[in-house]
């Protein structure tokens, strides 16, 4: 990671560090199909950050948010990562009925914190780009209940098979009797409502 002059100076001064985690989600809207963007960050208010040259929003979750520590490696291998949201906030109630969260983009930044006042230091680094896998929702009796978010990086996309050499006609020119793919080419166009 490559940290501003600000932030590189905290670090060499080894006194401690304190981050926190920034976490944004662009999804596509029930209704009219437009993307849309929602922010969380383990934060305890509403706050603005400037990321990548745009000022984005992000809802205060506090310590509520429950965000493991991110491995960072180089290579493509394909990485799972679960963050736990609460599930009855208005702001998570919004991503996962308004918003359409399958597949949705997702960025998690870390933010770091000058140790002795608390306030944002230097600009935040993104650790992790990927897309949203699945979002099941836990709801337990008598304990907390939580909607946990699995995501996966981009590297996934590169296990795909390739669309030449899985093609119906492709899997027919080989055995004619062969309809495993016979609806491919349109299934990317049917809308199925997910995490409702």
């Amino acid at each position: 990671m490559q940290y501003d002059a600000v932030t590189q100076g905290q670090l060499e001064e080894r006194r401690g560090t304190d981050a926190r985690v920034l976490l944004w989600i662009e999804a596509k809207n029930r209704e009219t199909g437009l993307p849309e963007v929602i922010g969380f960050w383990s934060g305890d208010d509403h706050q603005d950050f400037l990321i990548d040259g745009e000022i984005r929003t992000y809802f205060g979750a506090g310590q509520v948010i429950d965000v493991p520590p991110i491995i960072v490696e180089p290579g493509f291998q394909v990485r799972n990562y679960r963050v736990k949201l609460p599930p009855f906030t208005e702001e998570v109630k919004t991503l996962m009925q308004t918003y359409e969260p399958r597949l949705a983009r997702v960025e998690i930044h870390s933010c770091p914190l000058d140790i002795d006042s608390g306030a944002p230091l230097g600009t935040p680094v993104r650790c992790f780009k990927g897309f949203l896998n699945q979002a099941p929702e836990e709801r337990k009796q008598g304990d907390a209940s939580y909607t946990e978010l699995v995501m996966v990086t981009n590297a996934r996309m590169l296990t795909f098979g390739l669309p030449l050499k899985r093609s119906s006609a492709e899997l027919k020119r080989r055995n004619p009797n062969d309809r495993g793919r016979e609806y491919i080419d349109i299934t990317g166009q049917w809308t199925v409502p997910w995490g409702m």
